[in-house]
């Protein structure tokens, strides 16, 4: 199996869209200008969540935010990824892609003759 670099899809509170590699073994996400993962939020802490890897999966922690880290609506406090969890950190929401999963691929019928 080919393998795929992880990724994250940022949907911002204003509708907006980017598409991020994890490509590093620790992420920070928050307001903090030097944050791997800034979020322009009010509601989102300087220094909110750390994305870490792992041998055993990507992890996502909340670093005592003022509003809390959710996973699929869930608060947490520490989570293991699986692949389409949604992380929401403030008004933001944060999807993660799992490289080990296998990418869709769209198959296409060719007309009969």
């Amino acid at each position: 199996m080919e393998y795929f670099m992880d990724k994250l899809i940022v949907t911002s509170r204003h509708g907006g869209r980017k598409l991020i590699d994890l490509d590093r073994p620790r992420m920070t996400i928050g307001r903090a200008p030097g944050s791997d993962l800034p979020v322009e939020t009010p509601l989102a802490s300087r220094v909110h969540a750390l994305l870490s890897a792992r041998r055993d999966g990507v992890y996502v922690s909340d670093l005592d935010s003022s509003n809390g880290t959710f996973v699929n609506g869930r608060k947490i406090e520490r989570h293991l990824l699986r692949h389409r969890d949604v992380i929401r950190v403030g008004d933001w929401d944060i999807r993660y892609i799992d490289g080990n999963v296998e990418p869709q691929r769209e198959t296409t019928v060719a007309p009969a003759i």
